[in-house]
């Protein structure tokens, strides 16, 4: 949803309604879009304004994917 909002300011300069956030991002529900949003401003990524359209601004962008790391192998250590 992170990857979404970051293109969908870039083209469009405006944040999206939650219904159209809903349906790009194919959530089946309008609380489970509000509950992914919730989670986001918890986490730092956006920030809200209450009772605004619209209001979504990104404060944080989401960082590269670190490659997992493999725990040693304990082959051979016996």
């Amino acid at each position: 949803m992170l990857e979404y909002l970051q293109r969908y300011l870039a083209e469009y300069r405006h944040a999206p309604f939650i219904r159209e956030i809903q349906a790009d991002c194919q959530i089946a529900s309008y609380k489970s879009t509000i509950d992914r949003l919730i989670a986001l401003e918890r986490k730092g990524f956006i920030r809200r304004k209450p009772n605004k359209h619209r209001a979504i601004r990104i404060v944080r962008h989401q960082l590269e994917p670190q490659p997992s790391v493999e725990a040693p192998s304990l082959e051979g250590a016996i």
